[in-house]
């Protein structure tokens, strides 16, 4: 994409609630994104979180550079329906959505690397090894965001306990006596 081109991506939604275009623009190196209809800071809340178009457009810039050389088209187009899955609900789940993608996205290269005709055994073992390794960055990502979104909150479920008969069960915080 030059410093300057424009390009019309189709928005992917299921709830039709997102507008039907997006007008993308590439200027020093930051992509600027104007909708032709609808809401902007809803589709920025959509897709990152955030209800700034300045971190709107710096957090679509990382994520689609993470794609690497592909067409300008199939950038976006892939890009943004993945994030709008996400669903990031604020700034920080934004930030994490776009590194979720970029690791989705080094993975798979890593593995189609690994894949090419002729490479070396060396080869293929380094770069499985880092596709190994960014999946379980991913994967760890994914953990993450959940814990996020639970606010933290660790939950132990007990499913089954059994108390035989004259056995005693005590439910709660237990703290051995000091004597």
């Amino acid at each position: 994409m030059t410093k300057e081109n424009n390009t019309d991506i189709d928005a992917i939604d299921s709830t039709n609630s997102k507008p039907d275009k997006i007008t993308v623009v590439m200027k020093d190196n930051i992509l600027k994104c104007d909708l032709n209809d609808g809401d902007e800071s809803q589709l920025f809340t959509s897709m990152f979180g955030v209800d700034d178009k300045y971190a709107f457009d710096l957090l679509l810039t990382q994520a689609v550079s993470s794609r690497g050389h592909t067409s300008t088209d199939d950038k976006y187009n892939a890009v943004m329906p993945l994030l709008l899955d996400i669903a990031p609900q604020d700034a920080l789940e934004g930030m994490l959505a776009v590194q979720m993608v970029a690791s989705h996205n080094l993975a798979m290269e890593m593995t189609r690397r690994a894949l090419v005709d002729g490479q070396t055994a060396e080869g293929v073992t380094q770069n499985v090894n880092r596709a190994t390794k960014l999946m379980n960055v991913f994967k760890s990502q994914v953990e993450t965001l959940q814990k996020y979104r639970a606010k933290w909150q660790q939950v132990i479920q007990v499913k089954h306990v059994t108390v035989n008969e004259g056995g005693k069960a005590i439910v709660g915080n237990v703290k051995k006596g000091e004597g």
